[in-house]
């Protein structure tokens, strides 16, 4: 029968490293280990990390500029409307459309990533 851990006894496991050697960990840099998948590798050069750097910020700050003027500007056009109908009709395709330009910028700004990344 399985004893029960209090608490204590499980933070203090999530705390302490495990120093058993798995075979997915074996030959791998404690950075390596702690690096985020698919986005900053720790074997990126100076500039490589310069321009993904400057590629997450460059989505955080159009995307909030995209966010700020298409809620200004649907709150406009949801205040040109006069029919309560056509306002909730209205919703959707605003939402949906909104959706689909920010995947459109975040693809743009991928591909000048792409572009002015160096080739390997």
């Amino acid at each position: 029968m399985q004893r029960h851990r209090t608490l204590v006894e499980r933070l203090l496991l999530l705390l302490q490293p495990d120093h058993t050697p798995h075979a997915a960990t074996q030959g791998r840099s404690i950075l390596s280990r702690l690096a985020v998948p698919y986005t900053f590798s720790p074997d990126l050069s100076f500039g490589d990390a310069l321009i993904a750097i400057a590629g997450c910020l460059a989505r955080i700050f159009a995307a909030c500029v995209l966010f700020a003027l298409w809620g200004g500007l649907s709150a406009v056009v949801w205040s040109a409307i006069g029919n309560h109908f056509w306002r909730a009709a209205a919703v959707l395709p605003l939402v949906l459309i909104f959706l689909a330009v920010l995947a459109a910028l975040m693809i743009a700004i991928s591909a000048v990533e792409r572009m002015i990344a160096p080739r390997r």
